[in-house]
């Protein structure tokens, strides 16, 4: 039987938690939820340590005291989960286990084996109660790390509940709290596991938003929350790579924006773009890539859409704006230009396409759709304006 000291990974442990709970509020005290889980950490340290003092201390403060602070600070790491995954939790899961946990050993205040079953209970309980929150909670970009916190809490969960299990068929390999219980240092070591290990998992959802914060700054437009330009030709060139012909691409320009600026202030158009970003994700939903280029002109390529399916398409887009009220008396209009393509072609290429065919409908007079097969049909158009302009 290998002999492992009870008492020294008991102070071990406490210490590992006050450190770690140390450099989380160093690093992240800040952040949503992590306060609590530095508390849940405090608290658990705390009661290691009264432990680790018992035969110097009362033992019926010292037994209430020490249940009292493991049962708190996993109330405290539950509501924590909760604060960092934005899922509610019911309040009674958070306080009863406190309650129970006080009663129950203030009546076997004496008897040390029954005490150890039902802590055991209400700490596994606690812990399934974590996994199900977890469970509940929505994915913001860090589902397998999720996953691998709710197999941890299962885990100890499951751990703790066999600990009650041997306490109560085998009480004498669970209560030698101050010998060399090869079973006890084994809890102990699972004790310290649980704080390192969910910890680690805490900072790398952490990271991995953070992560995902960073990219979407990088990619998307600040304004509308849409691909940015750089990102748009990311994606447009990964579907052609895909080759999901037919595949079609609509320019769109919200027409007199200018005169919206001018009238109504930046303010009144930086609204205008917002709301037709929004009208514009309505209608495409995951049917389609959309960006903005700049300024009014936003961009949209429809993976395996031939030509009548986009036109038709782009019309929604139009009547969707058309039909928006941005503001009292306040109406607009786009204009689209559609092109489609069978074959490979470059994204510069379908853009200018579709370009040119966005500067026809803006000759002809605006909110409409004009769909190009070719480019050059539209050259003797541009030429013409270009003489009227002169």
């Amino acid at each position: 039987m290998i002999e492992l000291d009870s008492p020294t990974l008991l102070i071990t442990q406490a210490m590992i938690q006050w450190l770690l709970a140390i450099l989380l509020m160093i690093e992240r005290g800040k952040e949503p939820g992590i306060k609590y889980w530095i508390a849940s950490l405090l608290l658990h340290g705390l009661a290691n340590f009264l432990l680790y003092m018992r035969p110097l201390l009362h033992p019926f403060g010292a037994i209430i005291f020490y249940n009292a602070c493991v049962t708190i600070a996993f109330s405290f790491g539950h509501f924590a989960f909760g604060r960092i995954f934005f899922t509610k939790i019911p309040v009674w899961q958070l306080v009863l286990p406190f309650v129970i946990t006080t009663l129950l050993m203030s009546v076997y205040i004496d008897d040390i084996a029954t005490r150890v079953t039902y802590a055991s209970l209400v700490v596994s309980a606690q812990l399934f109660f974590i996994t199900y929150t977890l469970y509940l909670s929505q994915d913001f970009g860090d589902a397998h790390l999720k996953k691998w916190l709710m197999c941890t809490m299962g885990l100890f969960g499951l751990g703790f509940l066999m600990r009650a299990f041997l306490s109560y068929w085998y009480p004498d390999f669970c209560t030698q709290l101050h010998g060399t219980s090869f079973i006890q240092a084994s809890f102990i070591m699972v004790g310290i596991i649980y704080s390192v290990l969910s910890t680690l998992i805490i900072l790398l959802v952490k990271l991995e938003r953070l992560n995902n914060e960073l990219f979407i700054q990088a990619s998307r437009d600040s304004l509308t929350g849409l691909f940015n330009r750089r990102a748009f030709f990311s994606q447009a060139d990964q579907l052609l790579k895909n080759e999901s012909f037919p595949i079609s691409i609509a320019m769109i320009d919200v027409d007199d924006f200018k005169k919206v600026n001018d009238k109504y202030g930046h303010a009144m158009g930086d609204t205008v773009l917002k709301l037709c970003a929004k009208s514009f994700q309505r209608v495409i939903r995951q049917r389609g890539v959309i960006g903005r280029l700049g300024g009014e002109e936003f961009v949209v390529m429809l993976p395996e859409m031939d030509a009548n399916q986009a036109k038709q398409f782009a019309e929604a887009l139009r009547l969707s704006i058309q039909q928006t009220l941005f503001a009292p008396n306040i109406t607009v209009s786009v204009s689209i230009g559609v092109t489609t393509t069978k074959k490979h072609v470059g994204i510069d290429s379908l853009l200018h396409r579709a370009d040119e065919a966005l500067y026809r409908a803006k000759f002809l007079g605006k909110n409409q759709v004009i769909y190009s097969d070719k480019a050059e049909e539209f050259k003797s158009v541009k030429q013409h304006h270009s003489l009227t302009v002169e």
